[in-house]
């Protein structure tokens, strides 16, 4: 027992010194993320807008951040990605700070909004920074180190966000731009992108190497048709996923009113306890699937894991709920992440990673406008059955893209299913 304690957190050992840093980096950032879990109870409870204004609000937004991942990921493999992420990284930060300077209202939506424009705009270069200072055998490794790093400072900023929103909301602005400013110091410092050529011959991976001349995205995309559906799943994963931040804390704000947003904080933490506590074991559990088998039973859990919520009004059923989603929601993580990144050549790593991210919008914005539309015309308990189907639906799909990627990428199938996670 004690053995294989010891084994789940040493797999982290003899990685790239960057991925530390983006480890560390994380967890500074999101300690200060107060803002993004509780913008649903900033629109409703601060500035007064009902659910469908909320959602068509959130359709606004994604049409503003659409344009800007595109430029975001062409940026990225244009110019160097961490001068990418500095400079807007600071616009950023500039942004949340005027957010602190002013009363709840339309204009600082408007500071926020500017403010995750450019977050999102860094986000591809983020992406494939992380692809570019990494081994592509320890990919699984690095994205669920990052991420446990992501939800390690989560935890901690999604409970003090929940304290701070009733009287102390900006300074919760403040925290959020100071955390991401530290981060950023972090990357500039210490992420050393890794040279291709100096690799050794065996960690090497040739669906990486830079294409060629000209080539376009969407050439890349059709000639690598497993990237583009995995795309398209990201899509409904994202409609599925997002609602945690939108059904679930008007669901918990109509049960109990005033004091939802503090519960919310709760259950939004306890997502990032069992993230900390679940990752090291989920990655070494599943560390000998292939990826997008990983994908299709994160999908499954944390799309049937609404099923739990129908008709729940005891608060402990909510813990219950959100320990389902979350263990999908790691396991989902471990397949996705380092899917594209084996996948598409490192010149256009940006470019895709923006079509991802596009994708994740998309999915989530049209999530909370259905969803939106079915909580005011039904009922939360529709709402929750819908999510499930959808899921299905994507589980069918990433299926189906599993028979069409070993198609198009033999050689990362040549390694027996049994033997991976033995090859480094």
């Amino acid at each position: 027992m004690f053995h294989e304690l010891i084994s789940i957190f040493s797999q982290y050992k003899g990685l790239s010194r960057s991925a530390y840093v983006i480890f560390i980096a994380r967890i500074v950032t999101n300690m200060g993320a107060f803002i993004w879990p509780l913008l649903t109870f900033i629109l409703s409870r601060k500035i007064g807008y009902s659910v469908t204004e909320i959602a068509m609000l959130s359709v606004m937004i994604g049409v503003i951040f659409l344009p800007a991942n595109i430029i975001g990921g062409k940026l990225a493999d244009r110019f160097s990605r961490k001068k990418i992420i500095i400079i807007f990284d600071l616009i950023s930060v500039a942004f949340f700070m005027a957010c602190a300077a002013v009363e709840p209202g339309n204009l600082m939506i408007f500071f926020f909004v500017m403010a995750g424009m450019f977050a999102n705009m860094e986000h591809p270069a983020f992406e494939a920074l992380i692809a570019d200072s990494t081994k592509p055998h320890e990919r699984e490794k690095v994205y669920s180190l990052s991420y446990l790093g992501h939800n390690l400072g989560f935890m901690f900023g999604a409970a003090i966000g929940g304290m701070l929103f009733e009287n102390y909301l900006s300074l919760a602005f403040v925290l959020d731009g100071v955390t991401t400013l530290s981060s950023t110091i972090l990357i500039i410092l210490f992420v050393k992108v890794l040279n291709v050529d100096d690799f050794e011959e065996s960690e090497r991976n040739e669906y990486e190497d830079h294409a060629e001349e000209g080539v376009t995205t969407f050439q890349i995309l059709k000639e690598r048709k497993s990237i583009w559906i995995q795309i398209v799943v990201a899509m409904f994963a994202a409609f599925i996923y997002d609602q945690w931040s939108f059904v679930l804390p008007l669901y918990m704000e109509k049960i109990y009113q005033a004091e939802g947003a503090t519960y919310f904080g709760l259950i939004a933490s306890f997502n990032g306890l069992i993230v900390i506590i679940f990752t090291p074991i989920m990655t070494r559990v599943f560390m000998k699937w292939r990826e997008l088998r990983k994908v299709m039973l994160g999908l499954a859990l944390y799309s049937f894991s609404y099923l739990i919520l129908r008709g729940a009004q005891v608060y402990w059923i909510f813990f219950v709920m959100m320990f389902a989603f979350t263990l999908g929601e790691i396991i989902n993580m471990l397949g996705s992440a380092p899917f594209i990144s084996r996948r598409a050549p490192a010149s256009h790593r940006g470019r895709v990673n923006s079509y991802r991210s596009i994708a994740y919008f998309v999915g989530g914005v049209g999530g909370r406008v259905v969803m939106g539309k079915i909580i005011e015309n039904y009922s939360y308990a529709r709402a929750f059955s819908l999510l499930s189907l959808v899921g299905i639906g994507a589980i069918l799909l990433v299926a189906y893209n599993y028979r069409v990627d070993q198609r198009i990428f033999p050689k990362l199938y040549q390694i027996p299913e049994d033997k991976i996670g033995e090859e480094v």
